[in-house]
């Protein structure tokens, strides 16, 4: 059995195991308490509830702990943790440990407990143990309702610790529940799960400005629906005011305007705002000096006059001198504009922390200075050179390979006549081959083009950064598909004493090639720069499912086959003709390898462009 199969298994497991209900893969949210799903945090007072079965705890003594679901929806999945309720401390640290209760696991370091099965729950109770005094906590929980609707960090009451007598007025505060909750004093908001969606707030919310254009200059993606964002400004003297809003797909977030000499990243004047908690908003001022985070600096001639985060949409009104000075920009110059957002981390000291953008950066259709009175709108900022190195890699290892791969493997005795004075199967098994060398050639030099020099991934996203070692992996499967077709050149002739050396060399370099070229697919989605849906790797599953499929079954058939000819080849020498060519295989065999490989060209085929499809369009097109 081809050892893809197992390792194909493998490629599918890493890359694809994000989001899981099984409460597995789920390293990525000890930090946020946000699921590695991609989407679906809600913003309205969450239908759950951690309730406290003492009000203080003493060491060493179990405190239950139940996490119940107000509704009947009830709940997936969840996590919980025990941190300091003061928010002048170390809100980071993960304290006591919990005692591990019918279907729930330990997790971050045996610091948390999350759920072990997607079995719906309508309440779970758990043991929380403080090995020593460690002050106030607060417990706090994630529940996962679907998928794509979860609440995020929901807070309990304080725990207090009995041997302090008194208790600060830096406590954190309560999560406020939603009106089907006991005791909530909302009432205002329905948890119809109908209601929701992947996003908090449509893109929608942001009506448009009518005086962009005619007193103040505007900069958005607005359509006839309205606009996810709309920086507009104004020119006062020798200040200019400017007002970010945008829609954020995440909580904590950020979002900033950058001043730049052209359309692409590098080399710019950022400007914007960050939270972790909406109530803390915080100006940033940065340079940007590549594909990561941007680098900040204090620059206290820019000031944060207004802000405010509100049903998912956060707005900062900045001003700046016009003048220039380091890494601010004169705004009196023209410059392309660049919008960014993004998501946020939280420091020790509860400070946001800026995360490189995952997808979402535009650029302006033409450069404006501060007194430009114009409304522009925005493009985005894909790289037709990343797009074609994605597309060339994707048409060489998940089409081309998969069938030259299985050609070679299983249908040598099935076109045993030749073509051009080869064997028609390897005909086609090299005009595959020779095909893959060319495409993964071309978008190897494509993106060393695009990026002129050798380029590191930066991966600041929680759970992700295994997507470094996108580009190593990407020049293993070069050095591999160089090396395949110079043994070939160099190959003993069949029937020699060496030629079974050669065999398994050019088989093991080729199917390590196929596995790490799908691997590097893999990751290679899953980077800011491709600008694709995080479902493109459900599609690559997909694909790595049916290959495997497709192998066993004609493994299984292939032995089948072998057991059958067997028998006829016995007859046939006992009825005196020991010539007898053993290495056609018989009819049955030889229509039903056909039939199954017609419908992996087809299945492969339509797999490979919907991939393809997804990389040429983008994320912002297949949303809006």
């Amino acid at each position: 059995m081809s050892g893809m199969i197992h390792i194909l298994a493998l490629a599918a497991l890493v890359s694809g195991a994000q989001g899981h209900y099984d409460g597995q893969n789920v390293e990525g949210a000890c930090s946020d308490l946000i699921p590695p799903h991609g989407f679906g945090i809600q913003h309205t007072p969450p239908p759950y509830r951690v309730i406290l079965a003492s009000t203080n705890y003493t060491a060493g003594v179990p405190v239950s702990i139940t996490l119940s679901s107000c509704t009947s929806d009830g709940f997936m999945g969840f996590m919980i943790q025990a941190r300091r309720a003061d928010t002048t401390l170390n809100q980071n640290d993960l304290l006591g440990s919990f005692v591990v209760a019918p279907n729930t696991r330990r997790a971050c370091s045996d610091k948390a407990l999350v759920h072990a099965n997607n079995n719906v729950k309508q309440n779970i109770t758990v043991q929380w143990t403080p090995g020593a005094a460690l002050g106030h906590i607060v417990f706090r929980a994630t529940f996962v309702r679907t998928k794509t609707i979860y609440w995020a960090d929901i807070k309990s009451d304080v725990l207090q610790d009995a041997t302090l007598t008194t208790t600060p007025n830096t406590i954190v505060n309560k999560t406020e529940l939603d009106s089907s909750c006991p005791g909530s004093n909302n009432s205002s908001v329905s948890v119809n799960p109908t209601s929701t969606t992947a996003s908090p707030v449509p893109a929608s919310s942001i009506p448009r400005d009518n005086e962009c254009g005619k007193s103040k200059g505007c900069y958005s993606d607005c359509t006839s629906n309205g606009c996810s964002y709309l920086i507009s400004w104004q020119a006062n003297g020798e200040k200019g005011t400017y007002v970010l809003t945008a829609n954020l797909k995440m909580s904590p977030g950020w979002m900033a305007l950058g001043f730049s000499a052209d359309s692409t990243m590098g080399d710019d004047s950022v400007m914007g705002c960050a939270f972790s908690d909406p109530t803390k908003i915080e100006l940033v001022t940065a340079e940007n000096k590549g594909h990561t985070a941007p680098i900040r600096y204090i620059d206290e001639a820019v000031v944060l006059t207004n802000s405010k985060y509100e049903n998912g949409t956060l707005t900062c009104t900045i001003q700046r001198p016009t003048a220039g000075l380091g890494p601010r920009y004169d705004i009196n110059k023209p410059w392309t504009l660049l919008f960014v957002r993004g998501r946020a981390d939280t420091s020790a000291s509860g400070k946001p922390v800026i995360l490189y953008h995952e997808q979402d950066f535009r650029s302006s259709l033409q450069q404006v200075m501060v007194n430009s009175t114009v409304d522009i709108s925005s493009q985005s900022l894909d790289n037709k050179m990343v797009k074609a190195h994605g597309i060339l890699m994707v048409g060489a290892w998940i089409f081309l390979a998969s069938i030259g791969i299985v050609l070679a493997r299983y249908f040598k005795p099935v076109w045993t006549s030749t073509m051009c004075s080869e064997k028609i199967w390897f005909q086609i098994h090299r005009i595959c081959m020779i095909l893959v060398f060319c495409a993964t050639a071309a978008a190897f030099i494509i993106i060393f083009v695009d990026e002129k020099e050798w380029s590191d991934v930066s991966i600041d996203v929680p759970g992700k950064q295994f997507l470094v070692g996108h580009p190593i992996m990407g020049v293993i499967v070069m050095a591999l598909t160089v090396i395949n077709p110079i043994m070939a050149l160099f190959r003993p002739h069949p029937g020699t004493s060496k030629r079974f050396i050669f065999n398994w060399a050019h088989w093991f370099v080729g199917t390590a090639a196929h596995i790490l070229g799908v691997i590097t697919i893999f990751f290679g989605v899953q980077l800011p720069k491709a600008m694709v849906p995080y479902y493109t790797v459900y599609i690559l599953a997909a694909y790595v499912a049916w290959q495997i499929f497709v192998e066993l079954l004609l493994e299984f058939i292939s032995c089948i086959g072998r057991k059958s000819d067997r028998k006829e080849v016995y007859e046939l020498t006992s009825a005196g003709n020991p010539k007898v060519d053993i290495s056609v295989e018989s009819n049955w065999t030889s229509v039903v390898k056909q039939i199954i490989l017609v419908l992996h060209v087809i299945i492969v085929g339509g797999l490979s462009a919907a991939v393809i499809a997804i990389i040429s369009i983008g994320e912002g097109e297949l949303e809006g």
